[in-house]
């Protein structure tokens, strides 16, 4: 039985990811597709407490953090995904929960959003919204990181502290 969800690869059935179809078609570039990793490496770990760091990433002289320092990460995380869900309102936040957490098919996802549609535009509807909304992340994440940096040095000014980034 064919799952709509997969792709023959290599002779391989495989798991579609639809970020990658979007930037194979050219809807999307490569800064879509790196802030679409970034959303859902927040994603997954604020939701669930689970994130995939490379160790020769880390620089040698990285200190782990405790069970506090993982809780803060966490609520950054989390933070993170909600001022791009209040950015972008909560149709995107749904279409990037169905497209990168639960990994649908745009068929999968047009089906759930548009059962009364045939499945030609249903897939074409959510195809098109997928890439308008994978676009716009990277000028979120960008907005979302300079909002949290101006909190911190506002907060640090408030309280005569001295930010980070005077250093």
């Amino acid at each position: 039985m064919a799952k709509p969800d997969f792709e023959t690869v290599g002779g391989k059935r495989i798991k579609l990811n639809t970020v990658n179809a979007l930037h194979m078609a050219g809807d999307i570039d490569g800064d879509a597709v790196n802030a679409a990793r970034w959303w859902i490496c927040d994603y997954v770990f604020a939701n669930h407490g689970y994130l995939d760091i490379l160790n020769d990433v880390l620089p040698s002289d990285y200190v782990k953090g405790d069970v506090h320092t993982f809780a803060i990460s966490r609520g950054n995380a989390a933070e993170r995904i909600g001022m791009i869900r209040d950015r972008l309102g909560l149709c995107a936040h749904v279409r990037l929960e169905m497209m990168l957490a639960r990994e649908l098919s745009f068929s999968a996802m047009g089906a759930a959003l548009y059962p009364d549609l045939g499945k030609a535009l249903q897939r074409g509807k959510v195809s098109a919204q997928c890439a308008l909304i994978v676009a716009q992340l990277p000028a979120a994440y960008a907005d979302t990181r300079r909002e949290i940096r101006q909190a911190i040095e506002r907060n640090a000014l408030e309280k005569n502290l001295v930010p980070a980034s005077a250093y």
